[in-house]
């Protein structure tokens, strides 16, 4: 008879992990298209100077829009731009995604094929607010593949907090140690999930695995922790 699998669900970040976007280059055409001119080094200073300044627990606070039409009011005050300030963010944020590219990582479709032929449940838990994901998912061609999508604002709280992990695991009805998440992030994603009893894997595309940490560079290698 054959041995019964230990993990039910598999959880995943979603930025970094399953897609990645051009924020960059998004900015740029959107401001070109509201005939705004700044080069590509501008604009990449302004985004970690806003982001860096703008801090990220507003996003558990405020409501999506403005959360977003706050954040660009930000960047484009780095950018120098004082004209119209609000109404360029809030073309900004209702353009992005007619004007981003979200690329999937080729590893992830049939990663998580293979992972629903398994009959593991599935899920999405990240940063971002669910209607993010509700925009991400269809235009990436994934939303068939999870059965929970988590949000900051489903439960107000952000990684590495454990109301997210915790409130995917109960709509899930799995226990914590039946549960791998993985994710990009040593301290919201790999620590976070952690700290609520889950198994935990760090997805690292480049660079060097971290001392002690189980690592991936691809989600092909997960297989080897179920």
């Amino acid at each position: 008879m054959p041995k019964a699998l230990k993990v039910k669900a598999v959880l995943f970040d979603l930025g970094n992990t399953l897609v990645c976007q051009e924020p960059y280059e998004a900015f740029q055409r959107i401001l070109q298209a509201n005939s705004v001119f700044k080069s590509t080094k501008e604009i990449r200073e302004a985004l970690e100077k806003g982001n860096k300044e703008f801090e990220a627990e507003r996003r558990a606070v405020l409501p999506p829009r403005e959360f977003y039409v706050q954040l660009n009011m930000t960047i484009l005050k780095h950018l120098g731009i004082t004209r119209s300030v609000r109404r360029l963010a809030e073309e900004i944020d209702q353009q992005w995604f007619n004007f981003s590219k979200i690329h999937v990582y080729s590893d992830v479709k049939d990663s998580l094929r293979r992972l629903k032929q398994m009959r593991l449940k599935l899920g999405v838990v990240t940063g971002g607010y669910e209607l993010d994901i509700k925009q991400i998912l269809p235009r990436a061609g994934l939303e068939e593949f999870f059965d929970v999508c988590v949000g900051v604002d489903t439960t107000g709280k952000r990684k590495p907090k454990p109301e997210a992990f915790k409130h995917a695991l109960k709509r899930l009805g799995v226990k914590p140690e039946e549960a791998i998440f993985v994710g990009d992030s040593l301290e919201q994603d790999y620590l976070g999930a952690q700290k609520v009893g889950m198994k935990a894997v760090l997805i690292q595309r480049e660079g060097k695995p971290v001392t002690g940490i189980k690592t991936v560079t691809s989600l092909r290698e997960i297989f080897d922790f179920l």
